[in-house]
């Protein structure tokens, strides 16, 4: 298997949970946008054991949600998915045989539980078994994964690294990564591939000359030949460490997924990378084993491999990576909305450009579940719009959006609405801008003002200039004029703001439809 492919597949899912967990670490005064509790389960659905040997599956419980969630549980023996008696389930600490309860789990609030497995080897039912694991809020479930149990009499490698526990810095800091791998397999690994990233806005420092930056898939590869033994563990040499570092300018509240792993990799694989590298100077990233290497290795592969594939097969690759969080706290952001005039008389048909623009110091919080940044446009009187800019909805929020009783309907079937909601959803770096189109036809009569307001979420500590004119040049009462009044709502309601991002989407693909059509 080629190594980025395997690393995408081994990191997309712990980072999607860490995303769903946290993104935005919202202040007590700040509303979610989930304003209910969401409890997912973060768990395989295989794991594979070799005949004789108990095998232990990691997992967490997490509340992605607004609002803490009230008697949870995570059940291993509802109905017609219950344990299997004959797979040697041992339940996690603290938890009974058929489910660990909660009383509570705080809003981004996440559990780490284990449990093992350990098939019957006499049984000639249990080749492959399979049980249900849920998670429950209030009796109502909320999650489930079927999980499916594999025996196996063939030697191979299965590799685990250690969890590590999430960590609070500050911009500029860095803190030591407690790196352990452990071959829990009945074969030895060939060379190790060590691959430590992270959101944007944190980054791994590890300035070794078996470690090379991978731009395509953003984090740090090194290649470190010492195989493992079965039953052998290692940690990082205490004079070769690896760091996490936040950027200088990280935005916050937020907490950023980070992810370390381990790979065994074929010697060729490794003998290419080495001799790619042979030029470098400097340290050696190097392994503290836990005691002598045995003489087990793994088997080469065949000389016709691809220089791109390197990795070899594992056992059970889900625990060959660990996730944690980096929690960065707040930072200043001011959000300044941008008006706008429409210049010309009655009849024309004029475009404008209005939006927000991040005065800094630091760049803007990422787009998360909880929040997504935003502006409400308004519109002045007798201003007939003919286009609108495909990033906006009508309505006055993302919990407010109001396309009348067809929920399916395109932005441009509501052009007589005077309120927009234009979405926020790129980071903007400080003294960057976000713009929107508004096309209109201005009409006969007076023209009061509307107005653009931008809602800069909480890192915008400065309300004055949230916002600004949206006039007409000549018109009627307040054309021109700054308008004054309160900063923009604070977001309320999952399921508007989904549905906005939703009907963005469906926006996209029905025009692409359209284009179809036509061409």
């Amino acid at each position: 298997m080629r190594l980025r492919a395997l690393l995408r597949r081994l990191v997309l899912p712990p980072v999607a949970a860490g995303l769903v967990v946290s993104g935005l670490a919202l202040p007590a005064r700040a509303e979610a946008l989930f304003d209910f509790p969401v409890v997912m389960l973060n768990l395989t659905d295989s794991v594979t054991v070799i005949d004789g040997q108990a095998k232990t599956v990691k997992f967490d419980v997490f509340n992605a949600g607004g609002a803490d969630a009230e008697n949870v549980v995570v059940g291993f023996a509802d109905g017609p998915g219950a344990v299997p008696a004959d797979l040697g389930f041992v339940p996690p600490a603290g938890c009974s045989a058929t489910a660990c309860k909660l009383d509570r789990l705080a809003a981004g609030e996440r559990r780490n539980y284990s449990f093992t497995v350990q098939p019957d080897v006499a049984s000639k039912t249990n080749l492959t078994s399979h049980f249900d694991v849920t998670a429950t809020v209030g009796g109502e479930e909320h999650d489930k994964v079927q999980l499916a149990v594999v025996r196996t009499t063939k030697p191979g490698v299965d590799l685990e690294v250690a969890d590590i526990k999430d960590m609070k810095l500050d911009r500029g800091q860095s803190a030591d990564l407690p790196v352990s791998v452990k071959n829990t397999g009945s074969a030895g690994s060939g060379p190790l591939g060590l691959v430590i990233a992270g959101q944007p806005g944190i980054q791994p420092v590890l300035d070794y000359r078996n470690c090379d930056s991978d731009e395509e898939f953003g984090g740090i590869v090194c290649v470190i030949d010492e195989p493992l033994a079965p039953g052998e563990s290692a940690t990082l040499s205490p004079a070769t460490g690896a760091k996490i570092k936040v950027g200088a300018d990280t935005p916050g509240p937020a907490d950023y997924a980070a992810d370390v792993i381990v790979v065994g990799l074929t010697e060729k694989y490794a003998a290419a990378f080495a001799k790619r590298n042979a030029a470098k100077q400097g340290d050696e990233l190097k392994l503290q084993k836990a005691r002598s290497a045995a003489s087990l290795r793994a088997t080469a592969e065949a000389d016709d491999e691809d220089l791109g594939e390197g990795v070899e097969d594992d056992l059970n690759p889900a625990d060959n990576v660990t996730s944690f969080l980096v929690k960065v706290g707040r930072s200043e952001a001011d959000s300044q909305a941008i008006g706008a005039v429409f210049h010309g008389t009655a009849g024309d048909e004029v475009t404008v450009k209005v939006g927000a623009q991040n005065l800094g110091p630091t760049p803007t919080l990422p787009l998360s579940t909880k929040w997504v940044g935003y502006v409400h446009v308004k519109v002045p009187t007798n201003i007939k719009l003919t286009e609108v800019d495909k990033m906006c909805l009508p309505g006055t929020s993302p919990s407010k959006i109001d396309l009348g009783d067809d929920v399916e309907s395109d932005p441009q079937d509501a052009l007589d609405s005077r309120d927009w909601v234009c979405l926020l959803f790129d980071q903007m770096p400080s003294g960057a801008k976000s713009v929107f189109s508004f096309q209109a036809m201005i009409q006969e009569g007076s023209h009061e003002a509307g107005f653009v307001q931008v809602d800069g979420g909480p890192q915008d500590s400065n309300s004055a200039n949230d916002r600004a004119a949206l006039s007409v040049d000549g018109g009627g009462e307040g054309a021109g004029l700054p308008v004054t009044g309160p900063s923009a709502v604070s977001l309320a309601g999952a399921g508007a703001v989904l549905l906005a991002v939703g009907l963005i989407a469906f926006r996209f693909a029905r025009r692409r439809r359209i284009v179809t059509v036509v061409e």
